[in-house]
């Protein structure tokens, strides 16, 4: 089985056991933890991603790309070799992305997952850290407002695939850190400091 997180949920007891089958995605060295580079976005194309020079469809479409090219390596890919390792072994993923379902990890878990069902495997890879933390302090009336705004919003980028109901909260333009559209330029939920 193939699980994917970041490395935020890594524990330390954790970051000793690269023998364990737990592998870092990311151009960052990871202490205690091999790196399996192939497997993550070019440089150039991840700091455009950053930088909010890319889409998400953009940026989806760019990393597929490279993992087709990583794919058709034949035996020495990394991508084909993981995929099949992993139907009999499980193996932890992990990135230095937050939580959240627009990271370069769920990219990668939908490709081995289609990787798996053309080859009429059963087993799909988890994306631990796919929803965003479940405690984000959000009242129900901010994430009302939040499904207002979007269902609104002319810029709104849904995660593709989602059956979430539409909110910021799901949507590639919203900085979760601060609770604001970066397209609109303005907070989506007003708040009330006390």
């Amino acid at each position: 089985m193939l699980y994917l997180d970041t490395l935020e949920n890594l524990t330390q007891d954790s970051a000793h056991s690269a023998e364990k089958g737990r592998f870092v995605i990311s151009h960052e060295a990871v202490e205690g933890l091999r790196n399996i580079g192939e497997l993550t976005p070019a440089a150039e194309l991840l700091q455009k991603w950053d930088m909010h020079a890319l889409g998400w469809e953009e940026f989806q479409q760019a990393f597929k790309a490279e993992l087709r090219k990583e794919y058709s390596k034949g035996d020495s890919s990394r991508l084909k070799g993981l995929a099949t390792y992993c139907i009999e072994n499980d193996v932890t993923l992990y990135s230095p992305e937050p939580p959240g379902e627009q990271t370069y990890r769920a990219i990668l878990a939908e490709v081995i997952n289609s990787i798996w069902e053309r080859t009429g495997e059963t087993v799909r890879a988890v994306d631990r850290a796919a929803e965003p933390v479940a405690g984000n302090e959000l009242s129900e009336t901010h994430r009302h407002h939040m499904e207002e705004v979007a269902n609104d919003c002319e810029h709104f980028q849904p995660t593709p695939q989602s059956r979430h109901p539409k909110s910021c909260l799901r949507c590639e333009h919203l900085e979760t850190q601060i609770y604001a559209c970066v397209k609109l330029n303005k907070p989506v939920i007003e708040y009330k400091w006390t």
